[in-house]
């Protein structure tokens, strides 16, 4: 189906769209229960700092964003991206560019100047996607986490099942 078969509109997430903002986040490897997402989703949603934003075609949901206000000490604020998913079978049909443009968007609102986001290293097709639209790779880094509660957790849910998922991202 190409990109003048169907309207895309972008709109604010809703708590009624938690099914398929978990069914979209399987897509990037990460596996999630509505029922645990729909808690975190109606928090994100009451937060002013927080963006979330669907892309709905044909009234079904193709694709998310969430974006959050950064503040660091050695810069001023900035937009960070925190995901970002199209659907697989609505890939390469400008919705990812139009969720980013919401970001960049909002971010001027909110007097950012600077919209940065991280990526998984086998997402090769969503890098090359990030840098077509004006993105610049300015670092490699490594991920480090530690339970605070002193117990022997697994972290699987922090890293994505790339298989399958490695363009989750791309538009």
């Amino acid at each position: 189906m190409d990109a003048l078969d169907r309207t895309v509109t972008v709109r604010s997430a809703r708590s009624s769209d938690a099914g398929d903002i978990a069914r979209l986040t399987g897509q990037l490897g990460y596996d999630v229960e509505t029922s645990s997402l729909d808690a975190r989703l109606a928090s994100l949603l009451a937060r002013p700092d927080q963006l979330f934003v669907i892309a709905a075609a044909d009234g079904h949901v193709v694709g998310w964003l969430h974006a959050a206000i950064f503040e660091d000490i050695e810069t001023d604020p900035y937009v960070v991206i925190a995901g970002l998913v199209v659907d697989s079978a609505h890939r390469r049909l400008g919705i990812g560019r139009q969720l980013l443009a919401e970001a960049e968007r909002w971010a001027k609102e909110q007097q950012c100047s600077v919209v940065r986001l991280w990526s998984s290293a086998g997402r090769t097709a969503a890098h090359q996607f990030y840098e077509r639209v004006g993105y610049k790779n300015i670092k490699t880094q490594y991920s480090f986490v530690k339970s605070v509660n002193g117990d022997e957790r697994d972290f699987s849910a922090f890293v994505p099942h790339l298989a399958g998922a490695a363009g989750g991202d791309e538009d």
